[in-house]
């Protein structure tokens, strides 16, 4: 079980990291800036490794249930932001990507409360301290980010590609706010079958960004443009 909910946890780390550095990396930022971004993403998760001990379940839940408003806030920012980074783009040939890439690499709080609330099981199972989990994940926060920025900067595509990435998120990222409200259900059972709970609420999650990634390529394909 602790080898199964650890690759959980690395794979969702992975996918929380690729977001952030897919907006550090299409709105083309220098190395610094990057390097900056990845440092908040260590320095966060090294701080929540060091509290998430002291916080009851109950609460860490409640703090989900409360990012709910956050998730909903980001997704429509995500929405208008990648429309209007496209829009500038066509009308007037303005690239506004490195002013409204920060919808892509700002943390959310919902998914960094889950993100740790997975780590806390983990430490539970493993009988590692949640500081040297914390640290973990902040370091695989810090070089994916670094790294894949870094390498996404590559893509000259201009400020179209980075709108619609937002767009494809902000639209996933509506639709899982409908999952959620049982993602959360978690706080009424044992830590024995958190775990489950949440790998089995996280499949639909990534089958519907899987369908509407594939709905923007074919929809391509065919000639057809947001």
């Amino acid at each position: 079980m602790e080898l199964t909910i650890a690759l959980g946890v690395l794979t969702g780390l992975l996918i929380f990291a690729l977001k952030a550095s897919m907006g550090c990396g299409l709105a083309h930022l220098s190395r610094r800036e990057i390097v900056l971004v990845a440092s908040g993403y260590l320095l966060v998760a090294n701080a929540m490794g060091l509290v998430i001990d002291r916080i009851p379940i109950d609460q860490l839940s409640a703090m989900i249930r409360a990012g709910v408003a956050m998730h909903t806030i980001l997704a429509l920012s995500l929405i208008a932001l990648g429309m209007l980074t496209i829009r500038e783009w066509r009308c007037r040939g303005a690239d506004i990507s490195r002013r409204t890439f920060w919808a892509l690499s700002i943390p959310c709080p919902a998914c960094m409360a889950a993100t740790f609330l997975s780590c806390s099981v983990l430490s539970d199972l493993t009988n590692i301290s949640p500081a040297r989990i914390g640290a973990a994940v902040g370091i695989i926060f810090f070089l994916t980010i670094s790294s894949a920025s870094l390498l996404l900067r590559r893509f000259d595509k201009g400020p179209v590609l980075i709108g619609n990435v937002m767009l494809l998120l902000g639209g996933f990222y509506i639709l899982s706010i409908a999952l959620l409200p049982s993602y959360i259900r978690m706080q009424s059972l044992s830590l024995s079958y958190t775990a489950p709970e949440m790998r089995s609420e996280l499949v639909p999650a990534y089958l519907i960004l899987l369908i509407l990634i594939s709905i923007g390529y074919i929809m391509r394909k065919k000639g057809v443009t947001v």
